[in-house]
């Protein structure tokens, strides 16, 4: 091969990014590697990824080669797969590198085409149409990641037939908080953008927390929790009462209260569903992947879900951006979102503030989203939530209204939860407020109107003196 590309670094991309490795499992031949002892390697690869749908660690291949052949591995493939341990290039390498690697298959494809005796024997007789087909279907292989592809039906099928090879996971992934689950038709699936809306100060930090947690739990997802507005302490007490029932209050004031009975989770294995990362500065979908692909390649864990918190302290990917345009600025945050939930087979639920106007309001709409509703219009659902207080009682309740519901039917009413967020706990009990209110109203009235006939301390006096002290 005359073009020469990094191929340890082609091999690290393919380990962190299982949607490449779908992708040139069908495009890139192991045979085109340069470096001998890497071709089973990447057949391996191809393998496991079309076997579960995602990529092998590093890890796990050390473990595949030593369990086929353990004097093998011995000999050539420990050193090996430790060389590309050590390699742990930067994102924009394996870019970079995978663009080489695209360029070679290109070639090395083409070639292979022109001198199959096929191809030789419809030169030969002239057969221009199915030449021009068979020219047309290779083309169609490079261009999976254009937003605009042309098929017939023949190809597009068989392209459908080939891409399903690789086990998809469509299943919808519920949140634990009925309404919203309702809203959604049962949840979202992987590939897809959910956006809480709440003013500042309402809880929806607290909110994504509780579905991140419930759905590790309850669902056995894997979930990525990234905070750019909390401590990393912070998110560990609210888990912490969470997860054992334990006070805000009594964690913050001393921890080894809910450190206690902890094991029963570790059992199941909750610390390998459940993950938290803090970030001090605005982060990019880019960052995340980059952080992203060192879990994937070291530790062999991929988040199925991410929790992300929030949206309005990212930046663009691309630069060109500036806050002084925040209309902008957001919707390509959210732009970026999506395209990292279809590159990487994820769910993420993300939050975002309302402006001023949504601060006491007491329905939340789309004309209260901060800036424009541009970053709306890449989720898949949008929901609104705010506090309310609950008439009659010192508390407060969690008021949940669907604003957008791109896959699912959309309903116009509101639904209130009860919640008690200093144990991090939203209920799925439902409250009508108006008829609480209603109730209050007619007991104040009620006291209102018998507080005429109270006897006043002359009519006690009058009354002691009549009937003495039996009455």
């Amino acid at each position: 091969m005359d073009t020469k590309f990094e191929e340890d670094v082609f091999l690290w991309s393919l380990i962190t990014r299982p949607e490449d490795a779908k992708r040139f499992s069908q495009i890139f031949k192991p045979e085109w590697l340069n470096t001998v002892e890497y071709r089973p390697i990447l057949t391996e690869i191809y393998a496991f990824t079309r076997k579960t749908g995602e990529s092998p660690s590093l890890v796990t291949l050390n473990k595949i080669f030593k369990d086929k052949d353990s004097e093998s591995y011995k000999l050539r493939y420990a050193n090996i797969l430790k060389d590309l341990t050590d390699a742990n290039p930067d994102r924009s390498n394996m870019i970079y590198t995978l663009g080489q690697a695209k360029n070679v298959a290109v070639v090395r494809s083409f070639i292979e085409m022109t001198n199959d005796q096929g191809f030789l024997n419809n030169q030969a007789s002239f057969d221009g149409e199915t030449i021009l087909k068979s020219v047309h279907a290779w083309g169609n292989k490079f261009l999976q990641n254009s937003d605009d592809r042309t098929m017939d039906i023949k190809t597009a099928i068989e392209h459908l037939v080939q891409s399903s090879g690789f086990i998809i996971d469509n299943t919808r992934i519920p949140c634990g908080i009925d309404c919203l689950d309702m809203w959604t038709g049962g949840g979202l699936r992987k590939k897809q953008l959910g956006i809480l809306m709440a003013p500042t100060g309402h809880g929806k930090s607290a909110c994504l927390i509780i579905m991140g947690h419930k759905i590790a739990t309850i669902e056995h997802k894997k979930v990525w929790v990234i905070t750019n507005e909390l401590p990393l302490e912070e998110v560990t007490e609210r888990l912490l009462s969470r997860i054992t029932g334990v006070s805000m209050d009594s964690i913050m004031e001393d921890p080894i209260i809910a450190y206690k009975g902890l094991d029963r989770h570790w059992s199941n294995q909750l610390d390998t569903r459940l993950r938290i990362t803090e970030v001090n500065r605005e982060v990019s979908c880019d960052d995340i992947e980059a952080e992203m692909s060192k879990c994937v390649a070291l530790y062999g864990w991929k988040p199925d879900v991410i929790i992300l918190d929030f949206m309005e302290r990212m930046k663009p990917a691309l630069t060109g951006y500036g806050r002084d345009k925040e209309w902008q600025w957001l919707g390509a945050i959210a732009k970026d979102l999506a395209r990292f939930t279809k590159r990487h087979d994820i769910l993420i639920w993300t939050a975002a503030q309302t402006n001023r106007e949504g601060l006491g309001a007491a329905d939340i709409d789309m004309t209260m989203a901060q800036s424009s509703i541009r970053h709306f219009q890449e989720a898949t659902a949008v929901i609104s939530m705010n506090q309310v207080p609950i008439p009659g009682k010192d508390a407060v309740a969690i008021k949940f209204k669907p604003l957008k519901m791109r896959q699912s039917k959309r309903s116009a009413k509101a639904i209130t939860l009860e919640c008690d967020l200093s144990k991090m706990n939203i209920t799925n009990t439902t409250i009508d407020i108006e008829e609480l209110q209603e109730s209050k109203e007619e007991d104040e009235s009620y006291k209102k109107e018998n507080e005429e006939y109270l006897p006043t301390p002359r009519d006690k006096q009058v009354r002691k003196r009549k009937y003495g002290d039996k009455k």
